[in-house]
């Protein structure tokens, strides 16, 4: 019987790479790894980068051309005109005025606490509408066989990729047919309904994964189909459920095109409202800044928090074990 006798380190030299197996490869392609990852890094943040940059400028560095990279002369004055606006819309002036000797003046009529407040409301409704409707949906769809299964997880998926703006129409007379038109409520359903199809196949994937035994130790404890459902898997898919809730708060807070067509100013939520911010050619650009960066700081410190959920949630049911 013959022996390989071949040295395995020299069929490796054979087949070598500078790219990878040499000093020199390996410093050209960590650099060029490092140099794209530093483009793509300043590709997504320059945008963020020049929101905060912009909210510190006066109005005239602003006008400036070139440009300035950094404030010259860095200013609040556009964080003092939004809060100024807000005490003034909301009717708190006369209480500062009285109370610290405030005199609180603003040219702009916006107030970014109710923004923030009714965006909050339509958020969190319409992810309450999607976590109800979507997780008992995919409970039924992982756990039961039925003609027409398939079908309906196609359609489900299919509802994803449709543009909502294709029915904006049908959506505004069905609206209005309800006299829901100028009304958070109507955002609330639109918004759960665009996504609940999401949290099915989100919440389907974890449902699919759940281990059997659980499942049949419930039924032996005589638990119906709602209380294994409510007791029993609930409680563990909390990640998941996190996630599903993130998601659909984030798309009713980021939404423009319906809360603009369905909504008059007085119950703007906070993408409409900061398009009345902007003017035509006498747009103040810092102010702008500054009420997305006030904005911007309620959900950025809830994501920072609950961030870690959302990551295990997303990917429960992505891996079978």
């Amino acid at each position: 019987m013959a022996t390989d006798t071949q040295d395995p380190k020299s069929e490796f030299r054979k087949n070598q790479s500078w790219l990878y197996d040499t000093q020199s490869g390996t410093y050209v392609r960590k650099s060029l790894i490092g140099l794209l990852t530093l483009v793509v890094f300043t590709y997504v943040l320059f945008p963020l980068y020049w929101m905060v940059v912009t909210a510190f400028k006066t109005t005239s560095e602003i006008q400036q051309i070139p440009p300035t990279v950094f404030p010259e002369d860095p200013s609040l004055q556009g964080f003092r005109m939004v809060v100024m606006s807000s005490l003034q819309t909301s009717g708190y002036d006369a209480f500062f005025e009285q109370s610290f000797g405030w005199e609180i003046s603003s040219a702009i009529d916006i107030d970014i606490l109710t923004l923030i407040l009714n965006s909050l409301k339509v958020a969190v409704g319409a992810g309450l509408i999607a976590l109800v409707l979507g997780t008992g949906a995919a409970y039924v769809l992982s756990q039961r066989e039925f003609r027409g299964k398939n079908a309906i997880m196609s359609l489900l998926l299919a509802s994803l990729m449709f543009p909502g703006t294709a029915i904006m129409v049908p959506e505004w007379e069905l609206i209005s047919t309800l006299g829901l038109f100028n009304t958070h409520l109507a955002l609330i359903l639109i918004y759960g309904a665009m996504t609940s199809p999401f949290v099915v196949w989100l919440m389907k994937g974890f449902f699919d994964d759940f281990p059997d035994s659980i499942v049949e130790a419930s039924r032996i404890d005589q638990c119906t189909p709602f209380e294994t459902f409510w007791y029993v898997l609930v409680p563990m898919a909390r990640n998941s459920l996190i996630a599903s809730f993130i998601f659909a708060f984030l798309l009713a807070w980021n939404e423009l095109v319906f809360a603009l067509t369905l909504l008059d100013n007085s119950k703007f939520t906070v993408p409409p409202g900061l398009l009345t911010f902007v003017q035509g050619f006498n747009t103040q650009w810092n102010v702008v800044a500054a009420a997305s960066i006030i904005i911007s700081l309620p959900v950025l410190a809830g994501l920072a928090y609950i961030q870690q959920y959302f990551v295990q949630g997303l990917t429960g049911g992505a891996v079978k074990g």
